[in-house]
């Protein structure tokens, strides 16, 4: 009796296991349908287009945000410093925004890195375009544009002012501008105005201001005490007046 017991439970047994195995094999089929005529074509899509979204000015982070929401990949590309746009932001990416194109879709976004290095700005107002362009090259920095000044200055091809600034920051590769004088102005004369008692900034205005030129590298701060030509005296337009402080006499 024992032994028909055993055998019936043993029969039990493996005709739950045989049934477990059946309802397994049968759940794969489903799924399998399932997948192939359900899940596939909504996970495939190969009739849908997704629009690329405009990621320039935004960060590298926000840029790879905005194209995973809309079903895109990212490509992060560096691009050769330009001081002239923002740093570190997406200037330019391929394809462009508006373009339609595959679900999944790489899209190239390329970012102004911001060098590491900066250089301080030479002074190269006074000097000539060609000792300029090389002080600027010694630090590692790029003359972009010269321009011809209205300003006059005793010799021609004369720095009369420079962008960036004198002794400004800039990262190395800056691009500068430089303007230069056409040279004195020989058909013409001007009045040479009294700068004595002015503030050394103000004097140079007003020299300027009168179409001539002002240098002395020395007279750097301090009200001045002397001038040359005097007041009252005519030059040429672009000749040089010389202004003297106090502490420099």
């Amino acid at each position: 009796m024992a032994r028909s017991d055993s055998g019936i439970r043993q029969l039990l047994s493996d005709r739950a296991f045989w049934l477990g195995l059946a309802a397994i094999a049968a759940g794969l089929v489903v799924f399998a349908v399932l997948f192939n005529f359900a899940v596939m074509p909504i996970w495939t899509r190969h009739d849908a287009m997704v629009t690329v979204p405009n990621v320039r000015d935004l960060s590298p982070d926000d840029a790879e945000s905005r194209l995973l929401l809309a079903g895109l990949g990212g490509q992060y590309e560096e691009q050769p410093y330009n001081p002239n746009v923002p740093a570190d932001v997406v200037v330019d990416q391929s394809p462009s925004a508006g373009t339609e194109v595959k679900p999944g879709r790489r899209i190239y976004y390329y970012v102004n890195v911001s060098p590491k290095e900066l250089a301080v700005v030479p002074d190269v107002v006074s000097l000539s375009e060609g000792k300029a362009r090389e002080d600027i090259g010694d630090r590692g920095l790029v003359v972009d544009r010269v321009e011809t000044d209205t300003m006059r200055t005793p010799y021609e091809n004369t720095v009369t002012r420079q962008a960036p600034s004198a002794e400004t920051r800039v990262p190395v590769g800056t691009r500068v501008t430089l303007w230069i004088s056409p040279g004195v102005d020989s058909r013409r004369t001007v009045t040479v105005p009294n700068v004595v008692g002015l503030s050394v900034e103000d004097a140079r205005e007003r020299i300027r201001g009168a179409e001539l030129w002002v240098d002395s590298p020395r007279a750097t701060s301090g009200t001045v005490s002397r001038q040359e030509p005097t007041r009252g005296e005519t030059l040429n337009p672009g000749q040089e007046v010389r202004i003297y402080t106090g502490t420099e006499d």
